[in-house]
């Protein structure tokens, strides 16, 4: 499967993206990352804040690679697509997911029912891809990677 075929399915479209649109994105991540990371904040919204920070990294890598998510399952193809742009490994697009559907189930359902191990989980797990993410950014798109 590729990129293109997924615009075939009408998963993607294409869309270039600017040096000045990965950057902003790169600061929402910083600002997640930072909101995730403080204790007064509830478990909840730390973990909202901890997904936000590394379903925004997914986005800069299909970004950066020309592409933007169609509007049916948005996020969750953003988060698949991470194996065809940084060829992240099915553990972590599953862990990934598995987040996304607590992130759901915070966010709609019930408040309170994040423990502080799955929020370590979602800080760890961008923290992560973070880690994956900018390499990849430097090496596969330098126009656009930070200064």
């Amino acid at each position: 499967m590729s990129l293109e075929k997924w615009v075939e399915y009408g998963w993607l479209k294409k869309e270039a993206s600017s040096r000045k649109e990965i950057k902003g994105l790169l600061t929402i991540v910083d600002r997640d990352l930072k909101d995730a990371s403080i204790p007064a904040i509830s478990e909840d919204r730390r973990f909202e804040a901890a997904f936000a920070a590394a379903r925004t990294l997914a986005s800069i890598a299909l970004r950066a690679s020309g592409y933007r998510a169609g509007t049916q399952a948005h996020h969750q193809k953003t988060i698949e697509s991470l194996e065809l742009t940084i060829s992240a490994d099915a553990r972590l697009i599953q862990k990934l997911k598995t987040l996304s559907k607590k992130r759901n189930a915070t966010s709609y359902d019930e408040a309170g029912n994040v423990s502080t191990q799955e929020l370590e989980l979602a800080i760890k797990t961008a923290e992560e891809l973070r880690n994956l993410v900018l390499p990849w950014l430097e090496k596969n798109h330098p126009t656009q990677a930070r200064d």
